[in-house]
């Protein structure tokens, strides 16, 4: 495929470009609204002080999130508000220092144990 876009700002709107590949470009500042991006796939991607609200991420993966491998540096937090992750697996995930504030943990377990018996065994010291 050969590339169609020249460097510049540039508008679309109303644009169908399926199947297109983006290799190399810097998209800084760049908004975008009312986009669908499902079967999408983004790799080595810098996501740094996105802000993303009104997404529908359904069978979404986030795979090696946080600093590049081998960079060297600290990973800035992530804040999640208002998300629905019912039904959903954090695995091999460095939760250090984590807060979870004000949130329904029905059901939910830490290695096999129900968070809501932990917190019970807790309080009764």
């Amino acid at each position: 495929m050969e590339p169609t876009i020249e460097c510049g700002k540039h508008l679309a709107e109303h644009v169908n470009i399926a199947g297109s590949r983006f290799d190399d470009v810097n998209l800084t500042d760049a908004e975008f609204n009312n986009i669908c991006l499902a079967n999408a796939s983004f790799t080595d991607i810098n996501f740094s002080d996105i802000s993303v609200s009104c997404v529908r991420m359904d069978g979404a993966k986030f795979k090696n999130v946080g600093l590049p491998p081998g960079s060297e540096g600290k990973q800035r937090p992530l804040t999640f508000e208002n998300c629905d992750f019912n039904g959903s697996t954090f695995k091999g995930c460095d939760l250090s220092n984590v807060r979870i504030d004000s949130c329904v943990i029905t059901g939910m377990r830490i290695d096999g144990v129900l968070v809501k018996d932990m917190i019970a065994a807790y309080q009764q010291g």
